[in-house]
């Protein structure tokens, strides 16, 4: 039995589908069962902020899938103690691309996060992932109403990763054996400005598109206005400006090493997702 956490979010909802595929016997760990639309799992309620809920929800389970939003250590601590209390043999944990070379704040925040899972004893598996290419979805209304994409980036590039192969490399990590005690670093097959991302999805979506380069601090700006946690918003600064230095510029081939197939490009996530834009 595999516990999935993070079953309705962008990897979780491509990740459940193939294990079930794989024949895999799945258990979704939520807060509202009605956000469940598959109907071949089982499904524990409960929060990772209450052990009694994981607990429970964690027994007769060999595997975890892990996803943690909240930048504290806390719901790790949680997980691992109620796993390690019921046998769970295996985490596989989402975490951040430069998790492995902490120079940032938010870096910082995912080592210490996976320090918590590599020092319960429990077999591990870190999933780094680089951006998603999904993150685009957040250009939709300024696409739709005015036909422009406001984003800090000038010329750094990125290779964003396709949230479908991140979760084949957890699949794979799930389901076959060794994967125990390794970090995969997981970028798309190409690097791009975010222009270039752009004109991409301007051909995709079928008219021209403006790209308009915003200062990180005024898009720090607008996160803090959206709710954003000062402390979290600031690190995305951080990181925004680390990107337009160029130093987030690392492309790697480990989703075709570990599936064994090509990775998704930019393109075919834009085609599939064409209809968000308009």
């Amino acid at each position: 039995m595999i516990l999935v956490t993070g079953a309705t979010g962008t990897i979780g909802s491509e990740l459940v589908p193939q294990l079930l595929e794989a024949g895999e016997q799945v258990r979704v760990f939520v807060r509202d069962k009605h956000r469940v639309g598959e109907n071949r799992v089982e499904i524990a309620i409960g929060d990772l902020r209450q052990p009694p809920t994981l607990e429970q929800a964690l027994r007769g389970v060999d595997k975890v899938f892990l996803v943690v939003l909240d930048m504290g250590t806390q719901q790790e601590k949680n997980v691992v103690e109620a796993a390690v209390r019921v046998g769970v043999k295996h985490v596989v944990k989402l975490s951040t691309l430069n998790a492995g070379r902490p120079r940032l704040q938010l870096d910082r925040w995912h080592y210490e996060k996976e320090e918590v899972v590599r020092s319960s004893g429990l077999a591990w598996t870190f999933l780094r992932a680089g951006q998603f290419m999904s993150n685009a979805l957040r250009w939709a209304g300024t696409v739709k109403e005015q036909g422009k994409v406001y984003f800090p980036g000038g010329s750094g590039m990125v290779a964003p990763v396709h949230p479908g192969d991140i979760a084949a490399v957890g699949a794979a990590a799930l389901i076959e054996l060794g994967h125990e005690n390794q970090a995969y670093e997981l970028t798309g097959p190409e690097l791009f400005t975010v222009a270039e991302q752009v004109e991409i999805l301007a051909r995709i979506v079928g008219r021209p598109l403006e790209y308009v380069d915003v200062p990180e601090e005024k898009a720090g700006e607008g996160m803090k206005k959206g709710g954003v946690p000062e402390p979290v918003a600031d690190a995305l600064i951080e990181v925004m400006k680390d990107r337009r230095s160029g130093a987030r510029g690392l492309l790697t081939h480990t989703v075709e090493q570990v599936t064994k197939r090509s990775a998704k490009t930019f393109e075919e996530w834009c085609s599939e997702n064409v209809a968000a834009f308009g």
